[in-house]
Protein backbone atom coordinates (compact mmCIF):
# COMPACT_ATOMS: atom_id res chain seq x y z
CA UNK A 1 0.00 0.00 0.00
CA UNK A 2 1.57 3.13 -1.18
CA UNK A 3 -1.27 6.10 -0.02
CA UNK A 4 -0.18 9.79 -0.84
CA UNK A 5 -0.40 13.21 0.93
CA UNK A 6 -2.00 14.02 -1.94
CA UNK A 7 -4.50 11.57 -1.92
CA UNK A 8 -5.17 12.21 1.24
CA UNK A 9 -5.66 15.72 0.94
CA UNK A 10 -7.96 14.96 -2.20
CA UNK A 11 -10.08 12.93 -0.22
CA UNK A 12 -10.21 15.22 3.39
CA UNK A 13 -10.92 18.35 0.77
CA UNK A 14 -13.98 16.25 -1.26
CA UNK A 15 -15.20 15.06 2.41
CA UNK A 16 -15.10 18.57 3.35
CA UNK A 17 -16.94 20.37 0.39
CA UNK A 18 -18.77 17.30 -0.53
CA UNK A 19 -17.84 18.35 -4.16
CA UNK A 20 -14.95 17.42 -6.61
CA UNK A 21 -14.89 20.11 -8.12
CA UNK A 22 -14.89 22.76 -5.01
CA UNK A 23 -11.68 20.36 -3.71
CA UNK A 24 -10.05 20.78 -7.31
CA UNK A 25 -10.02 24.38 -6.48
CA UNK A 26 -8.63 24.03 -3.37
CA UNK A 27 -5.14 21.85 -4.76
CA UNK A 28 -5.32 23.95 -8.05
CA UNK A 29 -5.91 20.80 -10.40
CA UNK A 30 -9.19 19.85 -12.46
CA UNK A 31 -11.90 18.19 -11.45
CA UNK A 32 -11.18 14.74 -13.23
CA UNK A 33 -7.84 14.96 -11.47
CA UNK A 34 -9.15 15.02 -8.30
CA UNK A 35 -11.40 12.15 -8.86
CA UNK A 36 -8.51 10.02 -10.41
CA UNK A 37 -6.69 10.95 -6.59
CA UNK A 38 -9.78 9.99 -4.84
CA UNK A 39 -10.15 6.58 -7.28
CA UNK A 40 -7.11 5.58 -6.32
CA UNK A 41 -7.13 6.19 -2.69
CA UNK A 42 -10.45 3.70 -2.80
CA UNK A 43 -8.35 1.12 -5.16
CA UNK A 44 -5.52 1.41 -2.44
CA UNK A 45 -7.75 1.17 1.04
CA UNK A 46 -10.36 -1.35 -1.56
CA UNK A 47 -13.34 0.06 -0.22
CA UNK A 48 -15.60 2.98 -1.53
CA UNK A 49 -14.93 6.13 0.00
CA UNK A 50 -18.04 8.26 -1.65
CA UNK A 51 -21.34 7.62 -2.94
CA UNK A 52 -21.47 10.09 -6.30
CA UNK A 53 -24.69 11.69 -7.46
CA UNK A 54 -25.42 14.08 -10.12
CA UNK A 55 -25.87 16.94 -7.37
CA UNK A 56 -23.71 15.93 -4.59
CA UNK A 57 -20.87 13.71 -3.29
CA UNK A 58 -21.39 11.76 -0.10
CA UNK A 59 -19.44 9.49 2.06
CA UNK A 60 -20.01 5.93 2.49
CA UNK A 61 -19.92 3.87 5.74
CA UNK A 62 -16.08 3.63 5.34
CA UNK A 63 -15.61 7.12 4.26
CA UNK A 64 -16.77 8.45 7.45
CA UNK A 65 -15.40 6.08 9.20
CA UNK A 66 -11.54 6.52 7.21
CA UNK A 67 -12.40 10.75 7.34
CA UNK A 68 -10.93 11.42 10.99
CA UNK A 69 -8.17 9.03 10.54
CA UNK A 70 -6.85 11.23 7.74
CA UNK A 71 -7.26 13.96 8.76
CA UNK A 72 -5.71 13.53 11.92
CA UNK A 73 -2.65 11.94 9.96
CA UNK A 74 -2.75 15.22 7.51
CA UNK A 75 -2.54 17.35 10.34
CA UNK A 76 0.79 15.81 11.66
CA UNK A 77 1.80 15.29 8.48
CA UNK A 78 2.23 19.04 7.68
CA UNK A 79 2.99 20.13 10.80
CA UNK A 80 6.01 17.87 11.49
CA UNK A 81 7.16 19.34 7.17
CA UNK A 82 6.62 23.08 8.91
CA UNK A 83 8.62 22.21 11.83
CA UNK A 84 11.17 20.57 10.09
CA UNK A 85 11.23 23.68 7.34
CA UNK A 86 11.47 26.33 10.53
CA UNK A 87 14.44 24.35 11.99
CA UNK A 88 16.03 24.30 8.58
CA UNK A 89 15.59 28.03 8.26
CA UNK A 90 16.84 28.48 11.67
CA UNK A 91 19.72 26.51 11.09
CA UNK A 92 20.82 28.14 7.76
CA UNK A 93 20.27 31.14 9.16
CA UNK A 94 23.66 30.99 11.69
CA UNK A 95 27.38 32.54 11.00
CA UNK A 96 30.47 31.91 12.06
CA UNK A 97 32.96 34.55 12.70
CA UNK A 98 36.37 34.52 12.91
CA UNK A 99 38.30 37.29 15.02
CA UNK A 100 42.10 37.55 15.39
CA UNK A 101 42.31 37.97 19.42
CA UNK A 102 42.51 41.51 19.63
CA UNK A 103 39.56 42.35 18.14
CA UNK A 104 37.49 39.26 19.22
CA UNK A 105 38.09 40.28 22.92
CA UNK A 106 37.86 44.61 22.26
CA UNK A 107 35.69 45.19 19.32
CA UNK A 108 33.23 41.73 18.31
CA UNK A 109 32.15 40.87 21.84
CA UNK A 110 29.96 44.27 21.88
CA UNK A 111 29.16 44.26 18.39
CA UNK A 112 27.63 40.93 18.00
CA UNK A 113 25.95 41.80 21.08
CA UNK A 114 24.65 45.24 19.58
CA UNK A 115 23.57 43.43 16.42
CA UNK A 116 21.68 40.07 18.37
CA UNK A 117 19.57 42.68 20.20
CA UNK A 118 18.28 44.11 17.16
CA UNK A 119 18.23 41.22 14.80
CA UNK A 120 17.62 38.28 17.68
CA UNK A 121 17.18 35.61 14.37
CA UNK A 122 20.63 35.39 13.47
CA UNK A 123 23.15 33.00 15.23
CA UNK A 124 26.21 34.33 15.54
CA UNK A 125 29.40 32.23 16.96
CA UNK A 126 32.70 33.74 17.33
CA UNK A 127 36.09 31.95 16.88
CA UNK A 128 39.40 33.74 18.48
CA UNK A 129 42.62 32.40 16.40
CA UNK A 130 45.72 34.16 14.89
CA UNK A 131 45.32 35.47 11.35
CA UNK A 132 46.71 32.66 9.37
CA UNK A 133 44.81 30.16 11.26
CA UNK A 134 41.34 32.17 10.53
CA UNK A 135 42.64 32.52 6.80
CA UNK A 136 42.79 28.50 6.76
CA UNK A 137 39.36 27.96 8.65
CA UNK A 138 38.01 30.22 5.92
CA UNK A 139 38.80 28.68 3.11
CA UNK A 140 38.45 25.06 4.33
CA UNK A 141 34.39 25.94 5.00
CA UNK A 142 34.88 25.51 8.90
CA UNK A 143 33.66 29.41 9.19
CA UNK A 144 32.06 31.18 7.42
CA UNK A 145 33.81 34.45 7.62
CA UNK A 146 37.10 36.74 9.38
CA UNK A 147 37.54 39.60 9.95
CA UNK A 148 41.04 41.20 9.93
CA UNK A 149 42.95 43.93 9.80
CA UNK A 150 46.16 45.09 7.61
CA UNK A 151 45.13 42.47 4.80
CA UNK A 152 47.39 43.92 1.69
CA UNK A 153 47.72 40.59 -0.12
CA UNK A 154 45.47 39.01 -2.48
CA UNK A 155 44.29 35.56 -1.19
CA UNK A 156 43.48 32.89 -3.74
CA UNK A 157 39.84 31.93 -3.49
CA UNK A 158 38.94 34.54 -1.13
CA UNK A 159 36.67 37.48 -1.33
CA UNK A 160 37.88 40.66 0.60
CA UNK A 161 35.34 44.07 1.59
CA UNK A 162 36.70 46.86 3.45
CA UNK A 163 34.61 47.06 6.25
CA UNK A 164 36.43 50.84 7.94
CA UNK A 165 39.47 52.13 7.59
CA UNK A 166 41.55 53.02 10.33
CA UNK A 167 44.36 55.68 10.70
CA UNK A 168 47.49 54.82 12.57
CA UNK A 169 48.42 56.34 15.69
CA UNK A 170 50.95 56.82 18.66
CA UNK A 171 50.16 55.94 22.00
CA UNK A 172 52.36 56.85 24.96
CA UNK A 173 52.16 56.65 28.87
CA UNK A 174 49.74 58.64 30.46
CA UNK A 175 52.44 59.84 32.42
CA UNK A 176 54.89 60.92 29.77
CA UNK A 177 56.61 63.78 30.97
CA UNK A 178 57.17 64.98 27.51
CA UNK A 179 53.65 65.83 27.01
CA UNK A 180 53.74 65.18 23.29
CA UNK A 181 50.62 66.96 20.94
CA UNK A 182 47.72 65.62 20.01
CA UNK A 183 49.18 65.10 16.05
CA UNK A 184 52.89 64.15 15.55
CA UNK A 185 54.82 63.80 12.14
CA UNK A 186 56.54 60.22 11.39
CA UNK A 187 59.74 62.25 11.85
CA UNK A 188 58.85 63.18 15.67
CA UNK A 189 58.66 59.73 16.53
CA UNK A 190 62.28 58.74 15.23
CA UNK A 191 63.81 59.21 18.82
CA UNK A 192 61.54 57.66 20.82
CA UNK A 193 61.48 54.25 22.25
CA UNK A 194 58.90 51.96 20.76
CA UNK A 195 57.18 49.05 21.02
CA UNK A 196 56.51 46.63 17.91
CA UNK A 197 54.74 44.08 16.52
CA UNK A 198 56.65 41.43 15.04
CA UNK A 199 58.12 42.61 11.54
CA UNK A 200 56.13 40.25 9.24
CA UNK A 201 52.56 41.43 10.75
CA UNK A 202 50.74 43.86 8.11
CA UNK A 203 50.30 46.15 10.48
CA UNK A 204 54.23 46.71 11.44
CA UNK A 205 55.33 46.63 7.70
CA UNK A 206 53.28 49.77 6.98
CA UNK A 207 55.04 51.02 10.38
CA UNK A 208 57.99 49.74 9.32
CA UNK A 209 57.92 51.77 5.75
CA UNK A 210 57.28 54.74 7.29
CA UNK A 211 59.90 54.90 10.16
CA UNK A 212 62.67 53.78 7.61
CA UNK A 213 61.57 57.11 5.13
CA UNK A 214 61.69 58.77 8.49
CA UNK A 215 65.57 58.51 8.85
CA UNK A 216 65.08 55.62 11.73
CA UNK A 217 67.30 52.72 11.58
CA UNK A 218 65.83 50.39 13.78
CA UNK A 219 62.63 50.44 13.91
CA UNK A 220 61.82 49.21 17.16
CA UNK A 221 63.46 48.57 20.31
CA UNK A 222 61.04 45.78 21.78
CA UNK A 223 58.90 43.55 19.67
CA UNK A 224 54.87 42.31 21.18
CA UNK A 225 53.45 39.02 19.96
CA UNK A 226 50.18 40.63 20.43
CA UNK A 227 48.53 44.17 20.49
CA UNK A 228 47.42 43.73 23.46
CA UNK A 229 50.51 43.12 24.71
CA UNK A 230 51.89 45.79 23.05
CA UNK A 231 49.04 48.62 24.74
CA UNK A 232 49.77 47.06 28.20
CA UNK A 233 53.52 47.40 27.96
CA UNK A 234 52.64 51.35 27.08
CA UNK A 235 50.84 52.11 30.08
CA UNK A 236 53.45 50.23 32.13
CA UNK A 237 56.05 53.08 30.60
CA UNK A 238 58.35 50.76 28.66
CA UNK A 239 57.83 52.54 25.71
CA UNK A 240 55.52 54.38 22.80
CA UNK A 241 53.92 52.39 20.57
CA UNK A 242 52.22 52.84 16.60
CA UNK A 243 48.75 51.15 16.74
CA UNK A 244 45.54 51.74 14.22
CA UNK A 245 42.75 53.70 16.03
CA UNK A 246 40.72 50.22 15.36
CA UNK A 247 42.24 49.93 18.88
CA UNK A 248 40.97 53.04 20.84
CA UNK A 249 38.46 51.35 22.96
CA UNK A 250 41.15 49.49 24.46
CA UNK A 251 43.33 52.45 25.18
CA UNK A 252 40.26 54.64 26.66
CA UNK A 253 40.14 51.78 29.48
CA UNK A 254 44.14 51.73 29.87
CA UNK A 255 46.30 54.96 31.11
CA UNK A 256 47.65 55.72 27.91
CA UNK A 257 46.99 58.81 25.35
CA UNK A 258 47.01 58.71 21.75
CA UNK A 259 48.12 61.16 18.74
CA UNK A 260 46.80 60.92 15.63
CA UNK A 261 50.57 60.61 13.12
CA UNK A 262 50.26 62.97 10.10
CA UNK A 263 52.70 63.61 6.85
CA UNK A 264 51.48 60.86 5.85
CA UNK A 265 48.44 59.86 7.38
CA UNK A 266 48.64 55.71 6.95
CA UNK A 267 45.73 54.02 6.94
CA UNK A 268 44.95 49.96 7.71
CA UNK A 269 41.46 48.45 6.18
CA UNK A 270 39.77 46.55 8.48
CA UNK A 271 38.35 43.61 6.27
CA UNK A 272 35.40 41.64 5.80
CA UNK A 273 36.84 37.58 4.55
CA UNK A 274 34.88 34.88 3.08
CA UNK A 275 35.39 32.15 0.29
CA UNK A 276 34.14 32.58 -2.63
CA UNK A 277 32.93 29.43 -3.12
CA UNK A 278 30.25 29.85 -0.47
CA UNK A 279 27.25 32.34 -0.54
CA UNK A 280 26.16 34.05 2.58
CA UNK A 281 22.62 34.19 4.19
CA UNK A 282 21.12 37.93 3.81
CA UNK A 283 21.20 37.86 7.17
CA UNK A 284 24.85 37.39 7.21
CA UNK A 285 25.13 39.98 4.53
CA UNK A 286 23.04 42.20 6.69
CA UNK A 287 25.43 41.83 9.90
CA UNK A 288 28.36 42.78 8.01
CA UNK A 289 26.46 46.08 7.01
CA UNK A 290 25.91 46.78 10.19
CA UNK A 291 29.69 46.22 11.32
CA UNK A 292 30.40 48.36 8.92
CA UNK A 293 28.83 51.40 10.97
CA UNK A 294 29.86 50.05 14.27
CA UNK A 295 33.47 50.22 13.16
CA UNK A 296 33.07 53.72 11.70
CA UNK A 297 32.12 54.85 14.71
CA UNK A 298 35.06 53.10 16.78
CA UNK A 299 37.29 54.80 14.04
CA UNK A 300 35.97 58.29 15.36
CA UNK A 301 36.85 57.36 18.83
CA UNK A 302 40.58 57.61 17.76
CA UNK A 303 42.81 61.18 17.57
CA UNK A 304 41.21 63.12 14.90
CA UNK A 305 43.41 63.60 11.63
CA UNK A 306 42.78 66.47 9.53
CA UNK A 307 44.09 64.11 5.74
CA UNK A 308 41.36 62.06 4.20
CA UNK A 309 41.58 58.78 2.65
Amino acid sequence: MNITSRQLKAFVLTARHQSFSRAAEQLFITQSGMSVLVRELETQLGVRLFERTTRKVALTAFGSQFLPIADRNLRELEAAAANLSRSAAAASDCLSVGAAPFPAAEIMPQAISTYMALQPRLHIQMIDAERTRLIDLVQSGKIDVAVLTGVREELPGMRQTSLARFALMLICPADDPRELPLELRWSDLTGLRLIGLPPEYPIQKLVDEQLIRAGRGTTADMTCNFLETQIAMVEAGAGAAVTPTSAAPACVKRKVTMHAIVDPVVWTDFCWISSRSRELSPSAEDFGEFLRGYLSHIADQGPRVAAAA
